[in-house]
C-alpha cells in the first residue's frame, strides 16, 4: 500500500471511529485497529491525533469545495451568492457527521483548538469563498473597501456559530437568511456616493 493509500485508509477508519466513539475518545490504537494497520503506520502518516483529526476535517471540507463553489456561482447577484452560499454551507455542515461532532458541546474545546486557534477554519473558508469574492470585487459588485481575508474570517465565524446553535428547522434557516440579508449584505455592497 502506497503512503497516500495508507493515509486515505487511515482517515476513513478514523472517521468511522470518530462517529462510533466520539472524536475526543478515539485513540490512535482504535484507528490502527479499524484500519487494520499497526500504530506505527498510523504515526508514520500522522504525527499525532490532532494531525489526524485536522487531516480528516480538511479532506472532508476540500472534497466538497468544487460542488459548493458551483452552487454559489449559480446565483445571479452577489447578495444571493453570499446568502444562499452560506445557507448551503451551514446545511451541509449540519448534515456532515464529522462537522456535527466537532461543534457539539462535548467536542467544542477540541474544535476551538484545532480549527480556530490554528486558523484552519478561516483558511478553508477562504479557499472556498475568496475566488467568488475576488471576482465580485473585480466586477464592482463587492465594495473595493472590503478586506476579503477579514470577510472570509467573518463568514467562517457566522457559519460555525449557526451550525452549532441552530436546530436546523426551516424557521431557523429562514432567520439566518434574513439576518444575512439585513446585516451582512449591506456591508458588502459598493457605496453610492
Amino acid at each position: 500500500m502506497s503512503g497516500e493509500d495508507a493515509s486515505d485508509a487511515i482517515l476513513t477508519a478514523a472517521e468511522t471511529c470518530f462517529e462510533r466513539f466520539g472524536i475526543t475518545k478515539t485513540t490512535m490504537e482504535d484507528v490502527a485497529r479499524a484500519a487494520e494497520v499497526s500504530r506505527a503506520t498510523v504515526y508514520r502518516c500522522f504525527a499525532d491525533r490532532d494531525s489526524l483529526i485536522m487531516a480528516s476535517v480538511m479532506r472532508r471540507a476540500r472534497s466538497r469545495h468544487a460542488e459548493a463553489r458551483a452552487y454559489i456561482e449559480n446565483w445571479p447577484s452577489l447578495a444571493d451568492r453570499v446568502v444562499e452560499g452560506m445557507v448551503h454551507d451551514v446545511l451541509r455542515g449540519r448534515r456532515d457527521p464529522m462537522m456535527h461532532l466537532l461543534v457539539s458541546p462535548e467536542e467544542m474545546e477540541l474544535s476551538t483548538q484545532l480549527l480556530w486557534r490554528s486558523g484552519e477554519a478561516v483558511r478553508l473558508t477562504g479557499e472556498l469563498w475568496a475566488p467568488v469574492l475576488q471576482d465580485a470585487q473585480r466586477l464592482g459588485e463587492l465594495s473595493r473597501d472590503v478586506d476579503i481575508v477579514l470577510l472570509t474570517e467573518w463568514i467562517a465565524e457566522l457559519e460555525m456559530t449557526f451550525i452549532s446553535q441552530s436546530d436546523g428547522s426551516d424557521e431557523s434557516v429562514d432567520r439566518f437568511r434574513a439576518k444575512l440579508r439585513a446585516f451582512l449584505v449591506p456591508s458588502l455592497l459598493p457605496r453610492l456616493d
